[in-house]
């Protein structure tokens, strides 16, 4: 998958802040516990930790993160600075520079991070628009294509093999297949395999058939989409199982 365009991942982060801004103390439904300030308050230490890591390629604790500022207004410049700096920093960086990551997949390079910052910044951004859009603003835009394909990509290779082994999912069996309607995204999956999860791509017959927009497929990959934005076919236990997921 080529390389994702930093301008959109600009983009998101600044979209992310404009929805928070409206309301800092609006709940965030889809980030349980969180208002608008806490969700701009952890992507703001995130991008913080990435900027350490891709600066340096070495492994930084999650535990040293910043603690965000608790006054709203110092809040969003010390997120727009962490944004600022940390897209800079991604942009001096060859891709291929070796950098630590969490890759359970033993990736170590700094196009890794690329990566994540979009697919994460993505996501929250239409959070924060969801959460807005409940007391009267427009509707969340959708994801980016191209991110929400790298975004499905990394959920099911990176991340669906560790949730499958979690002691309290159950009910996720059989195969699935996803197929995106508007650019490449299809893939199949052995939902028995557990951690041994392999996601192949490329188009085959499964269990549970999951079709919709890139965007879709990753909100409800993640969770955050209501059902009717997808359409799925064969095991209905399958898709409504498949909320125990949680990272």
């Amino acid at each position: 998958m080529p390389e994702l365009d930093l301008t959109i991942t600009a983009a998101d982060g600044r979209d992310l802040l404009t929805a928070a801004e409206t309301d800092w103390l609006r709940p965030v439904p889809y980030c349980p516990g969180w208002d608008s300030a806490a969700l701009v308050g952890h992507m703001g230490a995130i991008l913080g930790w990435i900027a350490r890591i891709v600066a340096t390629g070495e492994r930084v604790a999650r535990e040293d993160r910043e603690t965000p500022p608790a006054e709203h207004a110092a809040l969003a410049s010390w997120y727009s600075a962490h944004l600022s700096r940390t897209l800079d920093i991604l942009t001096a960086t060859d891709v291929d520079s070796p950098a630590w990551t969490f890759s359970s997949r033993g990736e170590r390079r700094a196009g890794w991070w690329r990566r994540r910052l979009a697919v994460e910044l993505a996501i929250h951004r239409w959070d924060a628009q969801h959460a807005a859009s409940l007391a009267g603003a427009a509707p969340p835009q959708p994801l980016d294509a191209q991110v929400a394909a790298a975004g499905i990509e990394e959920f099911l290779t990176e991340f669906l093999p560790g949730l499958l082994t979690q002691p309290e999912v159950s009910g996720l069996t059989g195969s699935l297949h996803l197929h995106a309607t508007d650019g490449p995204s299809e893939w199949w999956v052995d939902l028995d395999a557990g951690a041994d999860a392999a996601a192949v791509p490329g188009h085959a017959k499964a269990d549970t058939a999951v079709r919709g927009t890139e965007s879709d497929l990753l909100l409800w990959l993640t969770n955050r989409s209501p059902a009717p934005a997808v359409e799925i076919l064969g095991r209905d236990e399958v898709a409504a199982s498949w909320t125990q997921l949680r990272r």
